[in-house]
């Protein structure tokens, strides 16, 4: 699982990486991203909504991907 959040992470566009990164990897607040590449708290939180909304959907697929794997070998 690891793996696939990390392979996620890495395909994100660099401004979803970035704030996701800084927000919920390194903890730092919404205002602290904010300052680091001069944007807005606003900015910073559409951007954190579409990224995790992004990793929400590729963990979704994967999930559903191996259900069905775990579905097929024990038929």
């Amino acid at each position: 699982m690891r793996r696939v959040l990390d392979q996620a992470i890495a395909a994100l566009p660099d401004a979803y990486r970035s704030v996701i990164l800084l927000r919920d990897v390194e903890e730092l607040t919404t205002g602290e991203v904010a300052q680091i590449p001069d944007l807005s708290v606003d900015v910073v939180e559409t951007r954190l909504h579409r990224a995790r909304l992004a990793l929400r959907q590729e963990l979704d697929a994967y999930l559903k991907t191996m259900e069905g794997s775990s579905h097929a070998t024990r038929n």
